[in-house]
């Protein structure tokens, strides 16, 4: 269980960006996490968008967008595929019928519920019309019982520390023994 929230946690912080647009500046990237961070099944889910990293008190529209690149999956997408498919996203590739406009607050952040239908290549997106400032995250499909049937590996860490505690009480009990031998 949980090898399978450090990926949809991993999936949640990892955030990808639109290509930029022209200009002498380059443009602010913010970072976008949904709650949940993937969703069992294609179909319309809402989802509390936090944003943070931007200009303090920026007009933003928030909305829908789906790659046309080739179809991510879960688990074998790469970061690379991930910010390649970002970055394929056009202004035709979102539903700006949907968009909602949300505003940083002093600190460059937002939070917002979103109900969207989310599909293949689902990007929630967070930017300024000119692109000046943006920042996206990709929300894939996750099926429970696939995700439940990854291998678990690693070694829980408080094993670890009990198996190391041990070691040292034997060590202890060792050199106690060896000092009163010498008497």
């Amino acid at each position: 269980m949980k090898k399978i929230l450090s990926a949809l946690a991993t999936v949640a912080l990892l955030t990808v960006t639109f290509a930029s647009a022209a200009g002498a500046q380059d443009p602010v990237v913010g970072t976008v996490v949904s709650d949940p961070a993937s969703v069992p099944e294609a179909g319309e889910h809402t989802v509390t968008a936090t944003g943070t990293g931007y200009l303090p008190d920026s007009a933003l529209l928030l909305g829908s967008c789906t790659s046309p690149a080739d179809e991510l999956v879960f688990g074998e997408a790469s970061a690379e595929d991930i910010g390649a498919a970002a970055g394929a996203i056009g202004i035709a590739d979102c539903d700006l019928a949907t968009a909602i406009q949300v505003t940083t607050d002093a600190d460059g952040s937002f939070t917002q519920e979103v109900t969207a239908d989310i599909g293949a290549n689902f990007f929630l997106t967070a930017a300024t019309l000119d692109q000046s400032q943006q920042g996206a995250v990709w929300i894939p499909i996750v099926d429970p019982e696939a995700a439940a049937a990854l291998a678990v590996t690693g070694v829980e860490s408080s094993t670890l520390a009990l198996v190391g505690a041990a070691l040292m009480l034997m060590g202890m009990v060792a050199v106690a023994g060896a000092r009163r031998s010498e008497i």
